[in-house]
């Protein structure tokens, strides 16, 4: 997570930023391998493979009045309570409450600079937002 990002927020609400953790290298390094394992993708080019792999998400995008928990809830996702944001090749990954997330998704995910991938510790689906908003998705066995 971006200090700034943090700073924007509690300037604005004037309340503590959401708690999160963030992984430390050799577990970014794992849930790398379990998702490359997982979902068949060359773990050198995994953002690039895993992009072949999603299904586009046309009834939504992530401007203006997103909420994240409906558009899972209605690709067919069940997610856990805690979710993880990869912000760069699986390298950089915060893990937050999905109830935080959902609620302060456009202090935490900027547009225009970010491009995320969302999962909870299933592994078993991985939502993609772009720096447009343009959402993709892929659900194991899908």
């Amino acid at each position: 997570m971006d200090d700034f990002k943090i700073s924007l927020f509690e300037n604005e609400y004037k309340i503590p930023f959401p708690v999160y953790s963030v992984l430390d290298e050799l577990s970014c390094h794992k849930l790398k391998d379990q998702i490359s394992g997982k979902y068949n993708l060359n773990v050198l080019n995994i953002e690039h493979d895993l992009t072949l792999k999603q299904s586009f998400y046309k009834d939504s995008n992530a401007g203006e009045g997103f909420q994240l928990i409906s558009v899972l809830l209605a690709i067919g996702i069940s997610p856990l309570s805690e979710v993880f944001i990869n912000w760069y090749q699986f390298k950089r990954l915060d893990e937050f409450e999905l109830k935080d997330l959902d609620k302060y998704f456009g202090d935490i995910w900027f547009p225009v600079a970010d491009d995320i991938d969302l999962f909870d510790k299933t592994l078993e689906w991985i939502l993609s937002i772009r720096h447009d908003g343009c959402i993709t998705f892929c659900k194991c066995n899908t």
